[in-house]
């Protein structure tokens, strides 16, 4: 029989409280009354733990994540077993049983609830945006108004695949300038730290007119050791304050159109906000999306606010049939290909085809441009090293020749 758990206050008014097996809650209050309890509180042991062990399960998922592998995998399932003619409710059910994810099977399971509710298959995504994005529900929308949803579920697979692989391009490019980068800071923090401060005291002691190098070097030395928390304390505050520039519109705005000039680094962020605009639109048309929904959202999805801003003017020149291609030119952010091929695919009337061309040149583009970005900044960084070399040399070495030019008079 089930275990409950009771509360219960006896003729005195003190509260009891035990265990009882029992067929139900019923028996249990029954049988305390016939002890002459009052009962307060009677609760199931095992559903106490069924609730406990929920609840333990709500805390873990939220340290789990979607990630896009998973994503990319249930889209192609789901397309597989679309063609293969199941029901959408079975493909959920066989999805929901076979991911290796808490939260994502938790997710399916709502998703599969809420369409036998009689909710669309966009619409029961639409109801977890942090899992499923704009773009995803939008090329869902369209295969289910096309009746085509297998073919746009393996064009959206392929272009979470690409969007992953572009996005791991550009993090690899910044790898190696932050890896030298930091090698450097912490470089001279030793030497700040163990190596100047024995050459600092040696000049102090002698009565010499030090360079400027110097003099900046000792300056350099008191800051690091006798007010180093008023530097800490001032690069979090302008930390902070960054941070918060960046949150605004202008702020947001000036840092994204920064990045786009940055030299060597810039030309791979154009590159790939390219690639994803124009795969992104290629495949929205090929499902059959409005041109001005499938702007919309290609403006949301790009990493840039300056080129967003960009394809999302656009919708004022299409609605007015004057095209997009002037209006491209004019921006002068975009490069002449784009502008060429989506005027060419306007004029044929192939612009998916002509956009999936371009996303597939600026694909092998960003991947060109990272595997030479190493090359390319190694002169820069090798120019600026030696800089350092030769400030520290013209710091220490002077005085000492100076110091010893002394001992010999």
């Amino acid at each position: 029989m089930p275990l409950f758990e009771y509360k219960a206050r006896n003729r005195l008014g003190a509260l009891v409280a035990g265990n009882m097996d029992a067929i139900n809650a019923d028996s249990v209050a029954q049988e305390l009354v016939r002890m002459g309890h009052y009962p307060v509180k009677i609760k199931s042991v095992k559903e106490q733990e069924e609730a406990q062990g929920k609840a333990n399960e709500d805390i873990l998922q939220r340290f789990h994540k979607v990630t896009t592998k998973d994503l990319v995998l249930f889209t192609r399932q789901m397309s597989t077993l679309f063609n293969a003619g199941l029901p959408i409710l079975s493909i959920l059910g066989a999805l929901q049983d076979q991911s290796d994810n808490p939260k994502f099977k938790r997710v399916i399971g709502e998703i599969r609830f809420d369409i036998e509710g009689g909710l669309s298959v966009s619409e029961a995504m639409a109801r977890h945006p942090e899992v499923f994005s704009e773009l995803y529900l939008s090329m869902i929308g369209a295969g289910e108004a096309g009746g085509v949803m297998d073919e746009l579920l393996r064009r959206l697979a392929d272009l979470l695949e690409k969007d992953a692989e572009n996005a791991a391009k550009v993090k690899s490019a910044m790898r190696y300038p932050k890896m030298v980068v930091g090698a450097m800071a912490l470089a001279v923090a030793i030497l700040m730290w163990k190596v100047v401060p024995v050459f600092v005291k040696m000049f102090q002691k002698a009565n010499l007119e030090l360079p400027l190098a110097t003099k900046i070097l000792i300056g350099a030395n008191n800051m690091f050791f006798n007010y180093w928390h008023v530097t800490l304390v001032s690069c979090i505050i302008l930390f902070i304050l960054f941070k918060q520039w960046k949150k605004t519109e202008k702020g947001h705005y000036q840092w994204d159109m920064f990045l786009l000039k940055f030299p060597l680094l810039g030309s791979i962020f154009l590159r790939s906000s390219m690639a994803k605009f124009a795969r992104v639109f290629g495949t929205l048309q090929t499902g059959g999306v409005p041109i001005l929904q499938i702007l919309a959202v290609s403006s949301r999805v790009m990493d840039n606010v300056v080129l967003s801003k960009v394809v999302l003017d656009l919708r004022v020149s299409v609605q007015e049939g004057l095209g997009m291609a002037a209006p491209l030119k004019r921006s002068g952010l975009v490069p002449p290909l784009v502008i060429q091929m989506i005027a060419a695919g306007e004029e044929s009337g192939a612009l998916d085809e002509m956009l999936i061309k371009v996303a597939d040149y600026y694909d092998g583009e960003v991947d060109h441009a990272v595997k030479n970005l190493s090359s390319m900044i190694e002169p820069i960084l090798l120019v600026f090293m030696g800089g350092m070399v030769l400030f520290l040399a013209l710091a220490i070495f002077v005085p000492m020749w100076d110091m010893s030019k002394m001992a010999r008079h």
